[in-house]
């Protein structure tokens, strides 16, 4: 599939660096989502493609957060880890959804819920607070 490549290419060399970090960032991961849906719908995201996104995909989001730590834009507890590991976590993330078909919509408001009501869960978590 020569588009695949095409758009990772594209994605690669699309942010110029004197960008807002923030949108740029923004930005790439609405580009690697719509790359993982377009791959998902002509049935080509098999493992070879999906390891391919996230391998170039967060080498992408890497040198983007770099950018950012440098401009003071963010500003992470640990920059080692936001620079070598989040980028693989997001890009996994957004390609999830089409690895596994779940809907668009966030699902996460009933567990919470339903952890909130844990005793166990709210033992450990008193302090923390929910969205309903």
């Amino acid at each position: 599939m020569k588009a695949f490549g095409s758009a990772l290419r594209a994605l690669e060399r699309r942010m110029p660096p004197d960008r807002d970090p923030t949108r740029a960032l923004h930005d790439a991961i609405e580009a690697i989502g719509k790359i993982a849906e377009r791959a998902a719908g002509e049935g080509t995201f098999g493992a070879f493609r999906r390891r391919q996104l996230v391998r170039r995909g967060a080498h992408v989001l890497s040198g983007m957060i770099r950018r950012g730590l440098e401009s003071g834009a963010f500003r992470p507890s640990c920059a080692r880890w936001a620079v070598q590991r989040l980028p693989y976590a997001i890009v996994a993330g957004v390609c999830a959804r089409w690895v596994f078909g779940l809907p668009e919509e966030r699902s996460l408001g009933p567990a919470l819920r339903r952890m909130r009501r844990s005793r166990p869960f709210a033992r450990r978590c008193s302090l923390l607070q929910f969205d309903s």
